[in-house]
């Protein structure tokens, strides 16, 4: 089982849905933080490494709650090349480590969205790619304040 990072907004339900199918199968979690092509060459190892620490410690609570084992992986897209080739790289990513379900969002950076990655898998005949859908942003309740003793607001709950 392959869960694709991202770096989004998108990657808690990714990660969720990735422990959804995981969990009842103890599969252990491929995790593959996709960081984007840099056109400098001046990038270094350790630019990497925090890069991709920013992105598994988004999820790697909810990975270590759920008593799964994982691999954290860390794959830059290429400066130059297609999205299928982007998405073959990918692919490539979770064949060395005998994945057969990969976990994408709906949309990704750099053309890794589940579409291109799905299109990418029937030509190589690759992993089944898992689409999770774009979650919508909701905001906080809002509280409703009215007067109470000498003219303080008070929290009345949440607004309707």
């Amino acid at each position: 089982m392959t869960a694709l990072l991202a770096d989004s907004v998108q990657d808690i339900a990714v990660i969720d849905t990735a422990l959804r199918l995981a969990v009842p199968r103890r599969a252990p979690l491929l995790l593959v933080a996709v960081l984007p092509a840099h056109a400098h060459s001046s990038v270094t190892a350790e630019a990497d490494t925090h890069a991709a620490r920013v992105v598994m410690g988004r999820v790697l609570p909810r990975v270590r709650q759920a008593g799964l084992d994982h691999i954290p992986v860390v794959h830059r897209v290429a400066p130059r090349g297609t999205r299928l080739r982007a998405a073959g790289a990918v692919l490539d990513v979770a064949a060395r480590h005998l994945s057969s379900v990969l976990v994408a969002a709906a949309r990704g950076p750099a053309g890794l969205d589940a579409h291109v990655l799905t299109e990418a898998s029937a030509l190589r005949c690759g992993p089944f790619v898992h689409t999770v859908a774009p979650t919508a942003w909701t905001p906080f309740p809002t509280l409703r304040y009215r007067t109470g003793l000498k003219g303080r607001p008070t929290a009345s709950g949440p607004a309707s």
